[in-house]
């Protein structure tokens, strides 16, 4: 018997066929969102638009179908997501940007999944847009630099061209190493667009090509990579062990912090696993006295949104988390008051309560228009015995500086470091107003600093590195 087949009849075998071979290979992945060929340096950054919403419910969803893309490297060479996903590895895909102070404290985390799992996952870090420039945020709606970025002078505008993004990445590989791949996102933004907006988000592609786990903020508690990366491969996992830990809050700033109308001032904290245990701390906005035209947010393991009162924080033992409260002023004089408090989720004994006051002031303007220090708050306390004398930054992660008026300089200055235990770290004489003080030998903590001269102490207070 002769079997006749029509043009459309016969189209659509082959496309049933080769749908069949695609989904053998499991790559059926949605139509390319990638950006073509490498863009040229001058291409110019499409508009970028404000996003404040919530970082889970945006882009793709477990169980969704990725889309492919390529995109490129710093040097020019490409990754394809279709191709990564041929070599029988799942793919890791975790976003971030200079100034985003949370992408910086993962990337550690990041080199260590480089170096478990590399023989079993495809890693790599998609470059999407600045999270925190000294322009606008994408992710507040109006600047917001960031102490962090301010004690490190990381501190970029959000990049107009391809070629400025790519400097940007530049400073970045420069200043830490990375092991994982470093992409950068078209001028466009395809990727950030359709994967979602957030400063760090993540996604493990499995080699179907569907979404196996999307976190909104990479490795943010619930969510932990490594149960999620051995729970794909089949590894054993010691996931959900009980958290019995506890831990102490320090203030590191002064709890009253003060500035120019307009200005953000900023607060800080140390929260400390001081045990043998994980701990789950939860941070919650117990007062809230805002101003009428003020906003606050916190900072710790992720940098959260004006409207977020509380968060819940892990923390392993040995474990040091910076927390950091924003007051976001208005252009009037005022004032502003928050409580903030801090209990270990598993023992209601173990808590910790802390007011930030915010002031503004005219006296903190000067003939120019400026605030005299974008640190106030952050040192207002490290100047005991004289206001001259100033360390910064503070915190800080490798260096700091001390310094101590030229008037001051009549005799050999002396300057010690004590941790809280009294016992003596550093002993150095300073023959300059400006001192380098290096991180070497001191773990992440708080110490004590004396400067003194001839038996006479000039300055006291406190020094924190994490």
């Amino acid at each position: 018997m002769n079997i006749r087949y029509t043009f459309p009849t016969i189209c659509f075998i082959l496309f049933l066929l080769a749908a069949t071979i695609v989904n053998a290979q499991g790559l059926y992945l949605d139509p390319s969102i990638g950006i073509g060929a490498l863009p040229s340096d001058n291409e110019a950054i499409c508009p970028i638009p404000i996003y404040t919403g919530d970082y889970y419910a945006t882009g793709l969803q477990a169980g969704d179908t990725a889309a492919n893309f390529t995109l490129y490297d710093l040097n020019g060479d490409s990754i394809n997501l279709r191709s990564a996903l041929q070599t029988g590895k799942p793919v890791l895909m975790i976003t971030g940007s200079y100034t985003c102070p949370v992408f910086r404290g993962k990337i550690p985390l990041i080199n260590d999944i480089v170096q478990t799992y590399g023989n079993d996952l495809t890693t790599f870090i998609v470059y999407t847009v600045e999270a925190h420039p000294t322009d606008t945020s994408p992710y507040f709606g109006f600047i917001n630099i960031t102490q962090a970025n301010i004690n490190e002078g990381i501190l970029y505008d959000q990049p107009t061209t391809y070629g400025e993004k790519k400097a940007i990445v530049s400073d970045l590989l420069n200043d830490i190493t990375i092991d994982a791949p470093v992409l950068i996102d078209g001028p466009c933004n395809n990727w950030w667009l359709h994967y979602g907006p957030a400063p760090q988000n993540a996604y493990i592609i499995d080699t179907t090509g569907k979404v196996f786990v999307k976190h909104g903020w990479f490795n943010k508690y619930p969510d932990d990579i490594i149960c999620d990366i051995d729970s794909l491969l089949g590894n054993p996992s010691n996931c959900g062990g009980a958290a019995d830990g506890s831990f102490e809050f320090i203030l590191a700033s002064a709890d009253t912090l003060y500035g120019a109308p307009g200005k953000t001032l900023y607060g800080s904290g140390l929260l400390i696993n001081n045990s043998t245990s994980d701990v789950l701390i939860d941070v919650r906005r117990l007062q809230n006295n805002m101003a009428p035209d003020w906003e606050s947010s916190m900072c710790l393991d992720a940098c959260l949104s004006p409207d977020v009162d509380t968060t819940t924080l892990f923390l392993a033992p040995g474990d040091t988390q910076l927390y950091t409260m924003y007051f976001f002023s208005g252009d009037n004089i005022d004032t502003s008051s928050i409580r903030m408090g801090f209990r270990n989720q598993n023992d209601n004994q173990n808590f910790f309560v802390q007011w930030f006051h915010g002031i503004t002031d005219s006296s903190y303007i000067d003939t120019t228009g400026n605030p005299p220090d974008t640190t106030t708050g952050m040192i207002a306390e490290n100047s005991i015995a004289h206001q001259d004398i100033r360390v910064y930054p503070n915190p800080f992660t490798t260096t700091t500086t001390i310094y101590v008026p030229e008037a001051l300089m009549t005799a050999p200055i002396e300057l010690t470091v004590y941790d809280l235990n009294g016992k003596l770290l550093r002993h150095q004489i300073m023959n300059h107003t400006i001192h380098m003080l290096d991180r070497e030998g001191l773990s992440k903590g708080m110490y004590i600093y004396r400067v003194k001269r001839q038996e006479e102490m000039i300055g006291q207070g406190k020094m924190i590195v994490y």
